[in-house]
């Protein structure tokens, strides 16, 4: 678990990996409702033998860096980008997804902190995603 009580404790953690001990699968339910919001009508994304889109695979990376990280109540984060998305092969509904992360740069701003991860997916010991993610995590502003 990456514990942050404190903007500066980021420093500590460059360098830190972390994975999903339990595999995340996206279930027939799941993949209806992001067609129906995102309008993907792509028919290699419906039916029994759909491929999970790959918009769909990269929205998991933030819940799955989110259930490592415990922050102090006085600091929020939020993702601010992706670089170098790469699908590498392709998923199918519930089939068993892996997810691995490390902490490869953390840059310290005055009461923030820009944090990126690569971060890598695997199904059966094969990589189907690899990308950068960056998040930037603030002190929340007290009320004066």
């Amino acid at each position: 678990m990456i514990d942050i009580n404190q903007i500066a404790d980021w420093t500590e953690y460059l360098g830190a990996t972390f994975e999903e001990v339990s595999p995340c699968t996206v279930t027939p339910a799941q993949l209806e409702a992001y067609v129906q919001v995102s309008g993907d009508a792509n028919a290699i994304h419906q039916g029994d033998e759909a491929i999970i889109p790959g918009n769909l695979l990269v929205s998991l990376v933030p819940h799955f860096v989110q259930q490592h990280l415990n922050l102090d109540d006085t600091i929020i984060g939020m993702t601010v980008g992706y670089d170098k998305v790469r699908f590498k092969a392709p998923v199918k509904l519930d089939e068993q997804l892996f997810f691995k992360a490390e902490i490869t740069q953390v840059r310290l701003h005055k009461d923030a902190a820009y944090v990126a991860y690569q971060v890598m997916c695997e199904r059966a010991g094969q990589m189907v995603m690899s990308l950068e993610m960056r998040d930037h995590y603030a002190q929340k502003k007290t009320a004066v």
